[in-house]
C-alpha cells in the first residue's frame, strides 16, 4: 500500500505545471524576444525613411541645379550676334544699368538669401517651336524679339522660386534653406575669371565682364536637420565662352 501511495505521489509531482519561477523566466525570455523584434522593425523603418529622405534630397538637388544651370548658361543669348552688338541687344535698363549686362542680383540681408536674375532672347523668327529656349517656369520664352527675364530666389517655405518678367514667382523645388551667388568676373579680358564677387561688391564695369557664376544651395538634411547639405556648382555663360 505504501509503495502505491509513494508511486502516485511521484507521478503527481511529475505532472505538476510550471511553477512561478519557470513562468517568470519564460516571460523574461519572451520580453527579450519581443524587444529584439521591435528593435529590428524600428531600425528597418528608420533605414527606409532615411533612404526615402536621401532620395528626395538627390532629386531636389539635381532639379534645382539643372534649372539654374540652364538659365545661367543661356544668359546673354540673342538671335543675331553677327549683325547686332551685345550692347544693342541688351540695352541698359533700371534693372540692368549697364548696356550688355545679362545678369544681375542682390545679396540678401541674411546669409543665403541672394537673388539672381538673367535675361536672354529665344531662337530667331521662323524656327520650330522645339528650337525656342524655355523660361525657368517651363514655358517657351516667346518670340525672337521678346526678351525673357528670369529671377531666382528662395522663399520662407524653403523653396527655390522663379519669376518670369513681372509675373508672380512660382515655387520650383522644396527643401532649400539657403541660396548664395558669386559672380566670376574677367576684369582684364584674359578669358579667365579674376575673382568671384557677391552682388554687393559688383560695380557696373564688373557686371559687363561676368563669364561664370558660382551657385551654392543648402538643403535640409533628411538625416540631421541641424546640419544642412551644401551643393556648389560653377556655371559658365555660353554667350561668353
Amino acid at each position: 500500500m505504501s509503495l502505491l501511495i509513494s508511486s502516485l505521489s511521484r507521478r503527481r509531482a511529475r505532472q505538476r505545471g510550471f511553477g512561478l519561477l519557470e513562468t517568470f523566466i519564460g516571460m523574461v525570455i519572451g520580453l527579450f524576444l519581443l524587444a529584439g523584434i521591435v528593435m529590428v522593425f524600428s531600425s528597418t523603418r528608420q533605414n527606409f525613411t532615411a533612404q526615402i529622405g536621401m532620395s528626395q534630397w538627390q532629386d531636389h538637388e539635381r532639379t534645382a541645379m539643372t534649372l539654374l544651370t540652364t538659365a545661367i548658361e543661356h544668359a546673354g543669348y540673342f538671335y543675331d550676334p553677327q549683325d547686332q552688338l551685345r550692347t544693342t541687344a541688351f540695352p541698359a535698363t533700371a534693372q540692368f544699368p549697364t548696356a550688355g549686362q545679362v545678369l544681375t542680383g542682390t545679396s540678401g540681408s541674411d546669409p543665403g538669401k541672394d537673388t539672381l536674375t538673367v535675361r536672354f532672347f529665344p531662337s530667331p523668327s521662323g524656327s520650330s517651336s522645339s528650337d525656342f529656349l524655355e523660361d525657368c517656369q517651363g514655358g517657351e520664352a516667346g518670340g525672337a524679339s521678346t526678351m525673357s527675364i528670369n529671377t531666382f530666389a528662395i522663399n520662407s517655405a524653403h523653396e527655390l522660386t522663379c519669376a518670369v518678367g513681372s509675373q508672380a514667382a512660382r515655387a520650383l523645388v522644396g527643401g532649400i534653406t539657403a541660396f548664395s551667388v558669386l559672380y566670376g568676373v574677367d576684369s582684364d579680358g584674359s578669358g579667365s575669371v579674376n575673382a568671384y564677387l557677391p552682388a554687393s561688391a559688383m560695380t557696373p564695369a564688373h557686371w559687363a565682364t561676368v563669364v561664370s557664376v558660382q551657385v551654392t544651395l543648402s538643403f535640409i538634411n533628411p538625416l540631421d536637420r541641424t546640419q544642412p547639405i551644401s551643393s556648389v556648382r560653377v556655371i559658365n555663360l555660353m554667350s561668353r565662352a
